[in-house]
């Protein structure tokens, strides 16, 4: 960059500013390989949320740095985050609504009756600017994306490296799973029609 490290202070107050500066700037970048992924896609929901999935993945591959200072854990006098909506609520709205296409009438409830966890998704989905997502649309979002992203972060801890088990093999288990969900009485909801 032809700058001493010093000089980075001209432009940032501290490093933790420095830090947040990065972390937005790989948020956006995130956000916006998630939403090409799916820009000219002529296919089925399902086949939309396999396009998202697989662009995180290989989001966090190729920029493995990136994806693990996004999750990383915070200074505590770290600047506040971003107001909504913040690039990660963008990209979370985008698997939303791609999972609430997939089944029209979407389930007004989770599937373990629990109206707590309802009320908790409704406050969540508010939160995402999806006021009307369904409570079982809100839980399979949720659960799709963290259990992708134990997934990835195993993957690029070098878990799986010496295992027979391969980790695109328990992705696609996953997107099923969030698949069958949403469609429990139709096992053909979970492949796309050749």
């Amino acid at each position: 960059m032809a700058m001493s490290a010093p000089a980075l202070y001209r432009y940032f107050p501290s490093r933790d500013a420095l830090v947040a500066h990065l972390i937005g700037l790989s948020y956006q970048q995130l956000t916006a390989t998630l939403a090409h992924a799916t820009e000219n896609s002529t296919g089925t929901p399902r086949s939309r949320v396999r396009l998202i999935v697989a662009a995180y993945r290989d989001w966090a591959l190729r920029y493995r740095r990136r994806y693990g200072m996004l999750f990383a854990e915070r200074a505590a006098d770290a600047p506040p985050e971003t107001p909504h909506p913040t690039p990660l609520d963008q990209a979370m709205a985008l698997l939303i609504d791609t999972l609430g296409a997939i089944r029209d009438p979407v389930p007004t409830s989770t599937t373990s009756g629990d109206h707590s966890l309802d009320a908790q998704l409704r406050q969540w989905a508010r939160s995402q600017e999806r006021p009307d997502t369904a409570p079982g649309v809100g839980i399979a979002a949720i659960l799709l994306w963290t259990r992708v992203h134990g997934i990835v972060g195993l993957e690029l801890t070098g878990v799986f490296d010496a295992r027979t088990i391969e980790a695109q093999r328990l992705i696609d288990v996953e997107i099923d799973n969030a698949i069958r969900f949403l469609n429990p009485a139709d096992p053909r909801e979970l492949h796309d029609s050749p």
